[in-house]
């Protein structure tokens, strides 16, 4: 029995309650169905932004197209507008092809009448149907635009969005919020007098009186380096209007800064960016610095990804204890766990570039270039690739669905301890029980990912291969995108552990697929043209590796050290200072920490600490 398909999509979150929402597309496919007498099949791509139209950003698009493509499949399809199925030429003709081998009907808005693409007219009417509404729909954006820059030029400082934090609107103006603004000073206080963005997000989340503008669960890290980076806390609002050029970049069409109410002093902000400057390094184009094997590296016990930190005079990945450091009182077994010590970035990262490289070089696989049969057996055809694929889709999203309500119920538990309607014994109990539950989900939700990313990789990785294998022997000098780029699209992960009694760390390589060790063996047959027949022997997915630690480390650098641990023990256990009277009197005396900043009393207890252990007797 024929049926109707039903696709739906708006542009934007504002268009939910204006002219063409999902409620108004659905009654009025519903209605058009009804007319036609024919059950309907509804196709809802909810939100979906105006600038991800490409097919490949459109999973509920294809799958309405995958339903076309069937034997006896959809033949008619309702939309609101044309430009509900693509506005661009190269979306439009992609999905105007399959519409057109399979001649289905197209109905738009409440016209019972379809559009036959078979019929010449027809399609001609539609193409231009749908130039319209992408000039209608490009003409309205500008408008948008226009009015958002005249509205500031004419003196306004705000043209809607989310009001940043020490500020509230009144009429068309950002003005100063009293109670934030003071918070705002506090925040840029603390960490000008050394305080870390860690201790900033806990002491902002004890604060019952004020919440961030997006999250629900509480401050990050990240929004308060956000802040602490902003100019419109010095009176300073740089806006831009950028449009996408056909290659991808972005251009700037203006810029002009829009005057805001100061909240911050401006030399404290200077003092303030020098400190971030020192803390987060940054590369010399000016972004921030990143991680070559960020999200790569997994602790081989623990289970938990290796976070990365940057310090002035040493870059490195955190072992286990500070794996999470950015989520304020998780707790980690780090008396069992294997990694004790920190791999040096820089080197770790060599040495992965180099394995990964030469494994590549010696695999058979990559240099006979098989076709994806040969590699991957397990994985028969595209339809059983299609079934694995979208039961582990479904067995994620129930994972993260019971991840979102365990995270619920925990936020709960927190507000039911502080009402005191749960003991501080019991609930203690509680986010054990609930910590150890979501650390199993999440782990669970990783591994059903890497099996998805095989399984997805599987028909593209090769010919991906074959592709870079022409530079393989220069990967070591690519930018650092295309170093990263060539590691995320040849390796799924990589365990590490320590071996104290080698003093090295154990890396265990986890390729896409078996190219690790594979052989050719030869059937013993010669083709018509004299060529010997061969098959490929899969070899291992893991390639096994080891990286000596690195004990090298400036003599000046060590200098200082003792010096100022020297300068320390005198201060303490000769004068009797507090921890609080040595950190104040090291920040005058300008003998500042190793790795930058400013002493305060719990950074100098840490390093005091390490230090009488670490020192030779």
């Amino acid at each position: 029995m024929d049926k109707i398909g039903l696709l739906y999509r708006v542009s934007s979150q504002s268009q939910e309650t204006e002219g063409g929402g999902l409620e108004l597309q659905q009654r009025l496919g519903k209605k058009i169905s009804k007319q036609l007498g024919l059950p309907y099949v509804e196709f809802n791509e909810g939100v979906q932004s105006s600038y991800q139209v490409e097919i490949n950003h459109r999973p509920v698009l294809v799958e309405l197209l995958n339903e076309i493509s069937k034997v006896n499949g959809i033949r008619k399809v309702w939309v609101f507008n044309t430009d509900r199925l693509g506005r661009y030429s190269q979306s439009w003709y992609s999905i105007l092809k399959v519409f057109i081998d399979f001649q289905v009907e197209v109905y738009i808005g409440e016209d019972c009448k379809p559009y036959d693409l078979s019929n010449s007219v027809d399609k001609l009417t539609m193409g231009v149907l749908s130039l319209i509404s992408q000039y209608d729909n490009e003409l309205r954006r500008m408008r948008s635009i226009l009015g958002k820059r005249n509205s500031l030029k004419s003196g306004n400082t705000w043209i809607g969005g989310t009001i940043p934090f020490g500020y509230q609107v009144k009429g068309k103006s950002l003005i100063v919020n009293k109670e934030e603004s003071n918070y705002v000073k506090k925040i840029f206080d603390m960490y000008n007098k050394g305080r870390s963005c860690m201790e900033i997000k806990v002491f902002l989340d004890l604060q019952p009186d004020i919440k961030p503008r997006r999250s629900g669960k509480g401050w990050n890290v990240g929004t308060v380096l956000s802040m602490l980076r902003k100019e419109i806390y010095i009176g300073k609002q740089v806006w831009e209007w950028k449009e996408k050029l056909p290659n991808d970049e972005i251009q700037i069409i203006e810029s002009f800064v829009v005057k805001t109410p100061k909240i911050i002093d401006e030399q404290l902000f200077k003092e303030v960016q020098k400190r971030i400057k020192t803390q987060y390094p940054t590369h010399i184009d000016g972004k921030s610095k990143k991680s070559l094997l960020g999200g790569l590296l997994t602790c081989d016990k623990c289970k938990l990804k290796l976070g990365h930190r940057f310090k002035s005079t040493n870059h490195y990945y955190g072992k286990c204890s500070e794996s999470n450091w950015r989520k304020v009182g998780d707790k980690v077994d780090t008396k069992s766990c294997p990694l004790k010590k920190s791999p040096r970035m820089e080197e770790l990262d060599k040495k992965v570039v180099s394995v990964v490289k030469d494994v590549l070089l010696n695999s058979k696989t990559i240099r006979e270039k098989f076709k994806v049969s040969n590699l991957n057996p397990k994985f028969e055809d595209e339809k059983n690739l299609k079934k694995l694929s979208d039961d582990l889709k479904r067995k994620i999203r129930d994972k993260n669905l019971e991840l979102s309500k365990v995270d619920e119920e925990f936020l709960k538990l927190e507000f039911d301890v502080r009402l005191g309607t749960i003991t501080q014994n019991q609930g203690e109990k509680l986010r054990e029980r609930f910590k150890s539950h979501i650390s199993t989900i999440q782990y669970e939700v990783n591994d059903l990912n890497e099996n998805l990313q095989s399984i997805s990789n599987s028909t593209g990785w090769v010919n991906w291969l074959n592709k870079v294998n022409e530079n393989l022997e220069e990967v070591e000098t690519l930018s650092f995108e295309k170093q990263r780029e060539f590691l995320l699209g040849t390796i799924n992960k990589i365990d590490i552990k320590y071996d104290p009694k080698k003093k090295s760390h154990q890396l265990d390589i986890r390729f896409k697929l078996p190219i690790v060790g594979d052989s050719l063996n030869y059937t013993g047959v010669v083709d018509k043209n004299g060529f010997k027949e061969y098959q490929i022997k899969e070899g291992k997915s893991v390639f096994q590796s080891e990286m000596g630690l690195v004990t090298h480390k400036s003599t000046q650098t060590d200098s200082k050290k003792m010096k100022l641990v020297e300068r320390i023990v005198l201060l303490k256990e000769k004068e009797g200072l507090s921890l609080n009277e040595i950190s104040e009197k090291l920040n005058q005396e300008k003998l500042f920490p190793p790795n930058g900043g400013k002493w305060y009393k719990s950074k100098l207890s840490s390093f005091y600490n390490y230090s009488k252990k670490s020192t030779p007797k």
